[in-house]
């Protein structure tokens, strides 16, 4: 006879049904124990027998039975409260009677009721001072004033009347309630509102505040614009104190002016002022596009934004104010570039802040999130806050969210929230992101580098020379083995397909890294995908989460100069890693991965090249049983993909040391062999001679200065702005004359005669000496025989202002060489041939198959 469970899962977990070899009948087991009390038990558990004749060989008979079992209670669950709460107390009232307790238990009633309570022996001695428990019923002892103390937590333990009895304690939230017994004075508020792309409707932004120590006291208020000039932007709800604010109002600074009336029982009628300070700003899309985003933990909304009463001046910043001058300081950059516009509640208490920054353009959110991420802790002992998690992720944690593929989608709306605490008021731009579980691509829409989208076709694009990717994106780099660049990361997805090519100069280094940047303890989770060059080969080590596969390609030597293939792919079950789509057994390698988690889950972002992380550091933390390699990646990396989405390697968020584009220049020179300190040091004087050069040029042609006129004997220098050149027909060689010390082009014979047999001891005759001098102007056939005026305008010696016209008469075409910029390289082609000499047909942006894409 053979006998089997035929119950669902979770009951086959707990029961094992088997048949006896000795007699013809079976047994049913207990595997583990069985729960009668909920949540999670059941009174009754049915289990489905099947019984077959014959062992169920050939043919048989088959039958099955309903076996129910039912559990008796025992009393193993402790009684709690289950009170609406919080209760509420007013303030000012006599000691009295505040409420009675309930309970419940989760066991029969012979093992619940009737209960006992009493103030718990670990209470603080204010509790057990202010209340007490009669029976069921909680007393108040002293009469309370919520000015002093607005709220209690009362901890209240209650035991059930079951053998053994079970008690627990139970905390009973008690509010103090408000009496309208404290008069107003003046109050003075701020609202700082985030208008998303200026489209935000009619919005309440906050109410007009007014210094009060009584806060339930709102139906005894009234309020009205001062002196009943009201703001054409701005509406007023004279009940409630809410100020609207009215659709299309503009950015700025507004500082509105209220009355405010009150009249209580307690307190006799009377006014007094408030003013409101309301600071508009239009935020682009953009900056929520490129946003970076922070999960603070055991923080409010409120707390968040809040500014202390006594810190009301105008330095006192509250924590999200903090957050901004910390991130301005970390990205170097002013306090006004940073914006820190989402303030959102979870249940869990946690706090989710979106941010951005920008100089020109907007950083991308691989900057902002790599950088905190890096600075963590310093940022959390600055602010005293905790991060559970930096770059909000609804897909990190696996299966919470989707059971395989899950992607995050960023929601933003138009219509703004408020946040809304006395002094200080925040309404921010309402964006979060879900996880949709679905394995999508980062899909573009838009053309990169200056491309243009071609007209009349979708998701086409003109590109200028060297930006060769679909979307115009730059598709190679290069490090040198000290660098590393930042990339977008990738989503969890059933099937991971990972592309790119590689040139390596060197036999190892790190390739890619995608893993956390640090250790968080509230957080550690410990996913990683790392690809290296280690002697020659590549190695894959994938950790998801619960042990890392180390995949080890022996088949392909890479060697110094020649470009390679690889492609991976990460599945559930499996890991797989080719080099140039060589499909053998031999160049395949595959790995399964270790534990039972089944996707790669990292918001970090991509790191190519290299990785400022202490991997060695992180791994202990991380308990890595393979930590990947230190030491940067020498070599070029090309045209990756991760899912069909084309990463543009040019133009990483975040980089140190590399060389976008791969520039051939550097490459030849590594294909020789040449050692990369003697390459640097080549480098550096090719610059100093061509900047010898270029100072020499400059000199020469004195096309980038005024000329310094050549004025000898009694000439002072000057700049000639009379008239103008050209209106005067001036020459400036009029001025030029012959020095008395150069070699003159014809000789005096009478001179040189007379100049023989002169001793070298006489002294000789100022006369004379001027007399010479005389002659030799008159025989200066450059010389002007007539004189005549021209007209000037003396400005001194040493003038540094220089005339208009001396650009075209101070040079010539010979002056303006701008062949030199053709040796500049890629970027600068463009500039030669606006100035240089025309372009050779020769000129390629590609070189051979061994050399580098530039």
């Amino acid at each position: 006879m053979n006998v089997k469970g035929l119950s669902n899962t979770e009951i086959s977990n707990q029961f094992n049904a088997f048949s006896s070899t000795t007699a013809y009948f079976g047994y049913l087991r207990l595997i583990q124990p069985l729960d009668r009390d909920p949540p999670n038990g059941y009174r009754n558990w049915q289990i489905l027998i099947s019984a077959s004749d014959e062992d169920g060989v050939g043919t048989t008979f088959k039958s099955v039975k309903a076996v129910t079992i039912t559990l008796q209670d025992i009393n193993d669950n402790a009684p709690f409260l289950v009170n609406e709460m919080p209760v509420k107390w007013p303030e000012n009232r006599n000691p009295g009677q505040v409420v009675q307790l309930q309970s419940n238990d989760f066991d029969d009633v012979q093992n619940g009721p009737p209960y006992t309570y009493g103030i718990d022996s670990e209470a603080s001695p204010d509790i057990k001072t202010k209340f007490s428990i009669d029976n069921d019923y909680l007393f108040a002892n002293v009469m309370f004033d919520r000015e002093e103390q607005k709220e209690n937590y009362i901890p209240i333990r209650i035991s059930d009347s079951g053998v053994p009895r079970q008690s627990a304690v139970s905390i009973l939230h008690l509010i103090i309630g408000d009496v309208n017994d404290n008069a107003m004075t003046e109050g003075s508020s701020r609202i700082f509102i985030y208008n998303y792309k200026g489209e935000a409707p009619d919005t309440d932004i906050g109410r007009v505040f007014v210094d009060d120590l009584d806060d339930w006291d709102l139906e005894d208020k009234s309020f009205k614009w001062k002196n009943d000039i009201s703001h054409d932007q701005f509406r007023l709800n004279p009940s409630t104190g809410m100020i609207t604010m009215l659709q299309h109002t503009g950015e700025g600074e507004y500082v509105l002016e209220f009355t405010v009336d009150e009249e209580s029982t307690y307190i006799p009628y009377h006014s007094v002022d408030a003013d409101v300070t309301v600071v508009i700003r239009e935020l682009p899309e953009e900056a929520v596009d490129k946003s970076g985003s922070i999960r603070f933990i055991n923080i409010t909304k409120e707390e968040f934004i809040y500014v202390p009463r006594d810190m009301q001046s105008p330095e006192a910043l509250s924590l999200k104010d903090s957050l901004q001058h910390s991130l301005s300081k970390l990205f170097n950059t002013s306090v006004s570039n940073v914006d820190v516009f989402t303030v959102l509640q979870n249940e869990n208490n946690t706090l989710d802040v979106r941010y951005s920054d920008h100089g020109s353009p907007y950083y991308s959110p691989e900057k902002l999130n790599g950088m905190v991420a890096q600075n963590q802790q310093r940022l959390e002992n600055e602010l005293d806050l905790q991060m559970l998690m930096v770059n909000i992720d609804e897909c990190l944690i696996e299966r919470l969210k989707c059971e395989s593929s899950c992607t995050n989608e960023l929601h933003k709306s138009s219509v703004p929230y408020m946040i809304y605490s006395n002094t200080t008021s925040f309404v921010g731009v309402n964006a979060f992101v879900q996880a949709q579980c679905v394995c999508e691509a980062l899909l573009l829409n838009h053309c990169l580098n200056g491309g243009t989208p071609r007209y009349g076709e979708n998701d086409v694009c003109d590109c200028i020379d060297d930006f060769t990717g679909p979307h115009c994106e730059l598709v190679s780099v290069a490090f040198y083995g000290s660098g590393y660049a930042f990339y977008e990361p990738i989503s969890a997805c059933d099937n991971t397909k990972i592309s790119l090519e590689i040139t390596p100069q060197v036999d190892q280094g790190l390739i890619m890294y995608l893993g956390p940047l640090n250790y968080n303890p509230l957080l550690p989770l410990s996913d990683f995908l790392a690809l290296e060059l280690e002697k020659c080969y590549p190695v894959l080590t994938v950790d998801y989460g619960s042990g890392g596969i180390r995949i080890k390609h022996q088949h392909i030597r890479m060697v110094a100069d020649r470009s390679y293939q690889l492609d991976i792919i990460l599945q559930r079950t499996s890991i797989e890693m080719t080099v140039d789509n060589c499909r053998l057994s031999t160049c395949m390698s595959l790995g399964a991965p270790q534990g039972p988690n089944e996707f790669l889950n990292v918001n970090a972002p991509l790191q190519l090249g290299g990785s400022p992380v202490d991997l060695a550091q992180l791994g202990r933390q991380l308990n890595w049983t393979h930590v990947p390699t230190q030491q940067g990646f020498f070599g070029c990396v090309r045209n990756l993909t991760i899912n069909e989405h084309t990463y543009n390697l040019g133009m990483p968020s975040v980089f140190r040391n590399i060389d976008s584009g791969c520039q051939q220049s550097v490459a030849v020179a590594f294909s020789f062999g040449i050692d990369r300190n003697f390459i640097v040091a080549i480098i550096a004087l090719l610059l100093i001679i061509l900047l010898a050069v270029v100072v020499q040029k400059k000199q020469k042609n004195g096309w980038h200065e005024k000329d310094i006129d050549d004025i000898r004997e009694t000439i002072i220098n000057y700049e000639d702005e009379g008239g103008g050149e050209r209106d005067t027909d001036y020459d400036l060689n009029v001025l030029r004359t012959q020095p008395f010390y150069e070699e003159k082009l014809y000789k005096d014979p009478h001179a040189l005669q007379s100049g023989r047999g002169r001793d070298p001891n006489d002294i000789p005759d100022i006369g004379d000496f001027l007399g010479d001098k005389k002659e030799n102007c008159d025989r200066d056939s450059g010389g002007l025989t007539v004189d005549d005026v021209r007209h000037y305008a003396y400005e001194g010696d040493g003038n540094s202002d220089g005339s208009l016209s001396s650009l075209a008469s101070g040079t010539d075409d010979g002056d303006l060489n701008f062949d030199y910029l053709s040796n500049f390289g890629p970027r600068f082609r463009k500039l030669a041939d606006m100035y240089g000499e025309e372009p050779s047909d020769t000129d390629s942006n590609v070189d051979d198959e061994q050399g580098w894409r530039i």
